[in-house]
């Protein structure tokens, strides 16, 4: 799938899980410099549209030029965005 983020052009994929180096599980990561976008494949329908957002707010900031994200604000952000629809609009946007 295809996704277009401040004219860059990010493949989203989802991926099997995987876990931290602490343990903790990864539900999404982002790779800037590949522009792409992994998703956990095992996640619920809103789960994933709520990780695809929280990983969309970090490239946003990354191509702003912030480096240092606050994952809490992330989070939060991504959640408001999810409770207001933005996560099934944008994954309908997609290109397969």
């Amino acid at each position: 799938m295809k996704f277009d983020i401040g004219g860059h052009n990010y493949s989203v994929n989802l991926v099997e899980s995987k876990t931290t180096s602490d343990g903790k599980m990864l539900l999404g990561h982002h790779d800037t410099r590949t522009c792409t976008i992994n998703l956990d494949g095992g996640m619920s329908k809103t789960r994933t549209q709520e990780t695809f957002l929280h990983e969309v707010v970090h490239v946003i900031l990354t191509n702003a030029g912030m480096q240092d994200h606050d994952e809490t604000m992330i989070d939060a952000t991504a959640n408001g965005l999810l409770q207001l629809g933005v996560g099934d609009f944008l994954w309908k946007k997609l290109k397969k």
